[in-house]
């Protein structure tokens, strides 16, 4: 007869996974995991992404009253034809934007005008993201002219897009992000330094800068074999409704990484993953800092700027 087992004994998979959360807790991941939920980055990205629905669709559907969006060849194609969508993707997409003559007589000036206003607020959700990133208070109205800047920025960028089509028609996709790595992350150096007025170094902005760059550059790689195949899916399925669900889905996208690559970047630019990534396992020994070891004299002190190394210029 076999004695009972002991009911305070624990199986060794328990104390494992308890050692194996424990570690992932202290390291980089688990701190970045901690904000993420911190600063409500999903939900953030998720009114980012609404908004950009409710507001920049509208604006293009109002802004087909006096361009013609939805024809052959307007400026839908142009800009489906940058970002990677197959000419397949980019004809479904037209049927989401009505004729000039459609759109005209069902606009008021008062519509057009509301739509203008309340487009501002793409920006300011972006704004107030960044701001919940680096742990800022809100400065409220006196600082409105920066998210207007920044629409309008932004505006631009679209149109240089659909401007300079024909120049890079033709070329190598690895050629097109090669060359457009860099500007992605330029542009987004100077989104987070405009929205966050300055109040964060240039130095500071720029691991952030980095990460949001190479995930535009991924949203525009995928486009060709992810979006081009949705969009034509769900017309086929849904009809135009079944586009709104997968331009929605894509803002989702584009939001997590305009959101996601700037906390990464603040956590990199404070130190926090690299220093955690790299850090040793538990129980793991190493060598006593100065001055702890009784043969090893202790090195004068040096003073460091708050915030690492990339805190200069903040």
């Amino acid at each position: 007869m076999t004695p009972d087992a002991d009911p305070e004994a624990r199986p060794p998979w328990r104390d494992r996974v308890r050692d194996t959360r424990t570690r992932f807790e202290e390291s980089g991941l688990g701190h970045l995991q901690r904000r993420v939920v911190d600063t409500q980055l999903t939900k953030q990205a998720l009114i980012l992404a609404a908004l950009a629905f409710m507001l920049v669709i509208p604006a293009l559907v109002t802004l087909a009253a006096v361009v013609p969006l939805g024809r052959p060849g307007g400026g839908v194609t142009a800009f489906a034809t940058r970002i990677g969508l197959t000419p397949q993707a980019t004809s479904d997409l037209q049927q989401l934007f009505p004729t000039t003559t459609a759109v005209s007589s069902a606009s008021t000036w008062f519509g057009v005008l509301l739509t203008v206003v309340l487009t501002v607020r793409w920006p300011l959700a972006l704004q107030r993201g960044y701001e919940l990133v680096w742990d800022l208070p809100h400065r409220g109205v006196r600082t409105l002219w920066r998210p207007l800047a920044w629409l309008a920025g932004f505006l631009a960028l679209v149109a240089a897009i659909v401007i300079v089509g024909p120049v890079d028609r033709g070329l190598p996709l690895v050629v097109v992000l090669v060359v457009g790595t860099p500007l992605a992350m330029a542009w987004a150096w100077w989104t987070q330094y405009l929205l966050l007025g300055g109040r964060i170094g240039w130095m500071r902005l720029l691991p952030g800068a980095v990460v949001i760059g190479v995930g535009l550059v991924g949203l525009r790689a995928a486009a060709p074999v992810v979006l081009s195949p949705q969009i034509s899916s769900n017309y086929r399925q849904f009809g135009p409704l079944g586009i709104v669900f997968v331009i929605l889905s894509w803002f989702v996208a584009f939001g997590v990484v305009m959101l996601g690559g700037a906390l990464v970047g603040h956590l990199v630019a404070g130190g926090v993953l690299g220093a955690r990534l790299l850090s040793p396992r538990r129980g793991e020994v190493t060598d006593p800092p100065p001055g702890e070891s009784p043969d090893e004299p202790a090195a004068p002190a040096v003073p460091v700027a708050e915030g690492g190394p990339w805190h200069r210029g903040g």
